[in-house]
């Protein structure tokens, strides 16, 4: 992923062709560019977002708009290091129990799919 400054961003654009661009401005990242490529395959990809946010937001009544409310209050950098404060967490925890990743997600697939099966 290439970082870039705020100021930049028109160049940038232009010169993108399929790389991810983070958006910098004042030392924070304050968005992401994923340049389309194929427009058919993201317009096909925007009729089945839309499809999914009608089937899950709507009945919920959380609005597109609540959403992005919310996420533009979202300190990114700050959820980056959460997240990957979690990561080293995890990995000291499946280190200890002697399991990958693997296993451990598949010991909470059986339980989901056991569940299932008693109901």
């Amino acid at each position: 992923m290439k970082n870039i400054k705020f100021n930049d961003l028109e160049k940038q654009f232009l010169l993108a062709e399929k790389e991810l661009i983070s958006i910098e401005h004042e030392g924070k990242t304050i968005g992401y560019y994923y340049p389309i490529g194929d427009r058919e395959a993201a317009e096909k990809a925007k009729k089945e977002l839309d499809g999914i946010v009608d089937k899950t937001l709507h009945p919920t009544g959380i609005t597109e708009e609540r959403i992005a409310s919310l996420r533009s209050k979202l300190d990114y950098e700050a959820a980056n290091k959460a997240a990957e404060k979690l990561d080293r967490i995890m990995e000291q925890r499946l280190t200890k129990m002697g399991l990958t990743e693997e296993e451990y997600v598949s010991m909470f697939m059986n339980a989901v799919e056991d569940e299932e099966e008693c109901v």
